[in-house]
């Protein structure tokens, strides 16, 4: 209710403010299902998939960003576990436009997908296209949605809603991945 709410608000506010022609383009925030519509809140100690296969085999995507600007990549490199907390731990090249997002904003989600589904999307899209210049959105056909602070798609299988709480460059010179640490949030499985 209070996002339809936050919806309409906003909405209300750009057509006034482009009836008076003091704003141009006033972003909207998308129009996504329900996170509880869709997914079911688990303990991050109930996950019972095995993080080398689900990572590292069936790949997930990484999103950042707000409601309004964020991007998502396909990613390989990563896992979860514990340091004193639970986290989730991912590795992201500063060439890849995803870095930028990561760096201004704390929180990110970690999502995961059925690949006999969606190997080709999370490949040819999210892997072989840079936000930069391609629409992911658009050219995936994936749903946007709010989880919880975050953002990820309904599609997904899992979503773990992650707050940045260490990162370190993985050589000196930082002209390799960054290593990002985040304490789980919450975690979310399809229902």
């Amino acid at each position: 209710m209070k996002r339809h709410m936050s919806t309409l608000v906003i909405g209300l506010a750009a057509l006034l403010l482009a009836s008076t022609g003091l704003a141009a383009d006033v972003p909207v925030p998308f129009q996504g299902p329900e996170l509880t519509d869709l997914f079911t809140s688990i303990e991050p100690e109930e996950i019972g998939e095995n993080p080398i296969r689900l990572i590292g085999k069936d790949w997930m995507l990484i999103t950042a960003g707000t409601p309004e600007n964020f991007n998502t990549m396909t990613a390989s490199w990563g896992g979860y576990g514990m340091w004193k907390v639970p986290v989730a731990y991912i590795l992201v090249n500063p060439a890849r436009y995803t870095f930028q997002f990561l760096e201004k904003e704390e929180i990110f989600t970690l999502s995961f997908y059925d690949p006999s589904q969606h190997r080709d999307v999370l490949r040819h899209v999210f892997g072989g296209t840079s936000g930069r210049d391609t629409d992911k959105v658009k050219e995936s056909g994936f749903t946007p949605m709010l989880a919880g602070p975050g953002i990820a798609y309904a599609e997904a299988r899992m979503i773990i809603v992650c707050k940045q709480s260490f990162a370190t460059n993985t050589d000196p010179e930082g002209k390799s991945h960054k290593l990002y640490f985040g304490e789980i949030l919450s975690v979310w499985v399809r229902k």
